[in-house]
């Protein structure tokens, strides 16, 4: 539950600064590289298998792939996933990251927000700000100049805290260069070990807690499981979107805008639909006659939802223009819709509330989708 809420955290923190966007560059193949010495001179979105950043960004960085590697520095906010992250270059903004396995050296003068399977600060990094941490096993060597809470099985911290320590593990250790200037407040099963050197100016307070050692060690796995599934999913999606907004433009655009302009009429068709037609071929499948009908319908049924999924990342995308940012003459496009599959997706992970507003959103799309092919064939 701790990693759900933790996720709903993280995407309500990513929701306000992509749509802020007005411009950007959009990289998205196998291997992309920007090599030593270019400069982008806007926010730089960038998908593939391997995403290799050594130039620089003069904006913020959102990046997703298989290897993440960015040594080059970003002028504003990173926010990066991926199955492996190796992260160097200095970051003016905040940073917020998430994949398998994640590796940091830089200076981030905002924020630091992470979750992985494997999570290790190096000595030599430094955060501004507030750095918060969750995943399995997690070695945080670097700086805080704030606070560091920390979620996680095995947790090694030995590095100097400016403000308050909050940690939750199975087993916690701070080595000799972890220097704590405020409390330090810890939730295990068993008391933290303090090597020669450890130093906590604070108070500490100690709250025993049992945790079993299975469910701590899946949950590192977990995240970084859930992590590379949910990449690969959006990268799926990303691609179907961009095939529906470029190769059947104006059916997509006709179907978006029906959804959005009907909401709540195209979501309770979309919910009638949704219940009706699995009912009418279980019906056709139990008779002899029906079968083939039925396995058409099935077939039909399947490939409606398939496109109402892929539909409704970018009815979200163009609900938050019309409602929220309140620009309805502006077109969806390849950067709008890379934001809106991230964002949309990232909402999921929020508890109950990301749930049904998701399911809201399809919903509607389905519905829409549905009645649309209804006219077509009509």
């Amino acid at each position: 539950m701790k990693n759900k809420l933790f996720f709903g955290v993280f995407a309500a923190m990513l929701i306000v600064a992509p749509f802020s966007a007005s411009a950007g560059t959009f990289q998205a193949e196998e291997n992309y590289q920007l090599n030593p010495g270019i400069s982008i001179e806007d926010n730089l979105y960038a998908a593939g298998g391997t995403v290799n950043v050594a130039g620089k960004v003069n904006g913020d960085l959102l990046a997703v792939g298989g290897t993440v590697i960015v040594s080059g520095p970003v002028s504003g906010d990173a926010m990066l996933a991926g199955g492996t992250l190796n992260l160097s270059g200095n970051v003016s903004g905040d940073m917020r990251i998430a994949g398998g396995t994640l590796i940091v050296l830089n200076t981030v003068a905002g924020e630091f927000v992470a979750a992985g399977g494997q999570v290790s600060v190096m000595p030599g990094t430094s955060v501004g700000k507030d750095a918060t941490i969750a995943g399995g096993t997690i070695q945080y060597a670097g700086s805080v100049s704030r606070n560091l809470k920390v979620d996680g099985n095995k947790v090694y911290i030995n590095g100097p805290v400016g403000g308050d320590v909050s940690i939750t593990a199975q087993e916690i250790k701070f080595g000799p260069n972890a220097v704590i200037q405020g409390n330090l407040d810890y939730y295990s099963s068993s008391e933290a070990i303090m090597e020669q050197g450890a130093a906590i100016n604070g108070v500490v307070n100690f709250h025993k807690t049992e945790m079993p050692a299975k469910k701590a060690v899946e949950k590192g796995v977990l995240l970084g499981f859930l992590t590379v599934a949910w990449l690969l999913k959006s990268l799926m999606m990303l691609t179907a979107a961009l095939v529906a907004l470029y190769f059947v433009r104006s059916q997509t655009t006709a179907v978006i805008k029906d959804a959005g302009s009907n909401f709540w009429k195209e979501m309770g068709r979309g919910f009638v639909v949704l219940v009706v037609i699995p009912i009418a071929i279980i019906i056709s499948l139990v008779t002899v006659i029906g079968i083939p009908l039925g396995v058409i319908a099935l077939l039909f049924y399947g490939i409606m939802l398939l496109v109402s999924a892929i539909i409704a990342p970018l009815l979200f995308a163009r609900l938050a223009i019309d409602h929220i940012f309140k620009k309805g003459g502006k077109e969806l496009n390849w950067w709008i819709a890379i934001i809106a599959i991230v964002v949309f997706g990232l909402i999921g992970f929020i508890p109950i509330v990301g749930w049904i507003f998701g399911f809201l959103i399809f919903l509607a799309s389905f519905g829409a989708v549905t009645n649309h092919i209804y006219k077509k064939l009509k």
